[in-house]
């Protein structure tokens, strides 16, 4: 069902970010007293008057003739245009020109703004706040995003222009298909098979420039984010909702993660971290690498930290149509990938051309794929049963007269997906032995393309 859209709009530095982030109570959009910081479209999910309600904060609007401005102007307008309730901020302190401009613009979509006037956060700007009525708007709420002044009557006034109908549906996005990617991709034998409850969610993580918001934009169907060669394009995390397939998806796509020491500004500096901690907040991660370039030891520390985390990984292949044409050109890429980074031996490698789509419904049926995987939980009952003929069949090793001896095990979590396995002495047992034990689990139970951790612990004979 799509939901109402309350979009954010105004100039560069009017506090439209810190707006945001008081309306979901939650910092998303990166704020910094450096005009412009915010050049994508951020949109969260929020919940107004007990319904649930998207908020978009927008880029900056303005006339200056930057490399992004332009772009950053419209996307922010057509956010505006598409909106149930249009957010105008404005500061307090100067009305500018730009300011003016952006008013005549809104203003034939007047019965669904709200002119909100920021900073008011001193007695004496409460005086300034009478003279933005003369731009002729219904209601005017003076406010200060910093310190949570007015929100209540801001709140209030947006509830009053939610639209009353019911929620339509969300709008299918759909992918071009053809025969070798409309082959479903199984799920395989595992416990509590499904529609998933919840939307998956995706963080697209990788260097700056692999093709991470193009694909972001092709799967939503819209420019979200903002595409160009310049790396570090994208700042914030900007997060959409698509369906395929009858099946919700929020992708999160993120700045580009470099090396620090090419970490020059201070704002760059909070994208990454942000964008590293969107793993936290995944499902399943698209480590996009430009096939051009290949991987590089940045894209190994993305890979480690989403490892740790325990989630689903994709190695996504991007740019494919420019890769060497020859027919083992992906076995080789598949190959290297795999010899560099050997931990990343579960995670599956798909080549896609974003800008053009090829490849991405068998990423999206593999995705769903590997999220049933990672929330399979296992009866204690079956992993005993399985393990008994696992030792059975291939016994520990032994050190001298000493045998390990696995007693039993049980999974304790899933996404990530965690057992514990009970020996005798959990003290140097077999790093060879773990791995035959974490591969006998993918196989018996069908959890390949995702990562496992098998915790040993000292445990009694039952």
């Amino acid at each position: 069902m799509r939901k109402p859209r309350v979009v954010i709009l105004g100039r560069p530095n009017v506090g439209k970010s810190s707006l945001f982030n008081r309306i979901i109570e939650r910092r998303r959009a990166i704020t910094d007293e450096m005009s412009g910081v915010t050049r994508d479209a951020v949109e969260a999910t929020t919940k107004i008057a007990g319904r649930a309600v998207t908020v978009v904060d927008t880029g900056g609007v303005t006339d200056a003739d930057g490399v992004f401005d332009a772009a950053v102007r419209e996307t922010s307008l057509e956010a505006a245009r598409d909106a149930d309730v249009i957010l105008l901020v404005l500061d307090v302190t100067t009305v500018t020109p730009e300011d003016e401009e952006l008013i005549e613009t809104i203003r034939p979509y007047r019965d669904r703004t709200v002119l909100v006037v920021n900073k008011v956060d001193t007695p004496e700007r409460d005086s300034l706040v009478w003279e933005q009525y003369a731009h002729g708007f219904d209601e005017v709420v003076p406010v200060s995003a910093a310190h949570g002044r007015g929100m209540d009557v801001l709140i209030d006034s947006i509830v009053r222009r939610l639209p009353a109908v019911p929620e339509p549906s969300e709008p299918v996005v759909s992918a071009p298909t053809d025969e070798a990617t409309e082959q479903a991709v199984p799920a395989g034998p595992v416990d509590g098979e499904g529609t998933p409850a919840r939307a998956i969610r995706i963080a697209i993580l990788g260097r700056p420039n692999t093709g991470k918001s193009t694909l972001a934009n092709y799967l939503i169907g819209r420019n979200a984010s903002l595409v160009s060669d310049i790396p570090g394009t994208t700042r914030d995390v900007v997060e959409n909702e698509f369906v395929f397939r009858g099946l919700i998806f929020t992708i999160l796509d993120t700045a580009g993660i470099r090396k620090k020491s090419r970490v020059t500004e201070a704002v760059e500096y909070y994208s990454v971290n942000r964008a590293i901690k969107t793993i936290d907040e995944a499902d399943i991660v698209y480590l996009m690498i430009d096939a051009t370039i290949g991987l590089e030891d940045q894209d190994k520390k993305i890979a480690a930290h989403a490892v740790r985390k325990g989630r689903g990984i994709v190695i996504v292949l991007n740019k494919w149509d420019l890769a060497p044409d020859t027919t083992n050109a992906f076995t080789a890429f598949s190959d290297r990938i795999r010899y560099i980074f050997p931990v990343l031996g579960f995670a599956p490698i798909l080549p896609v051309t974003a800008t053009t789509g090829e490849g991405v419904p068998k990423l999206l049926t593999l995705t769903e794929a590997i999220f049933r995987r990672l929330t399979t939980r296992i009866e204690t009952g079956r992993l005993n049963a399985a393990l008994a003929r696992w030792v059975e069949a291939t016994p520990p090793p032994t050190r001298g007269p000493f045998r390990w001896k696995p007693r039993y095990m049980t999974q304790v979590s899933s996404n990530p997906t965690r057992f514990v396995l009970f020996a005798n002495s959990a003290r140097n047992f077999p790093t060879a032995y773990q791995g035959y034990i974490v591969n006998s689990l993918r196989r018996e139970f069908g959890l390949s393309d995702i990562p496992i951790e098998l915790d040993v612990r000292d445990g009694a004979k039952k």
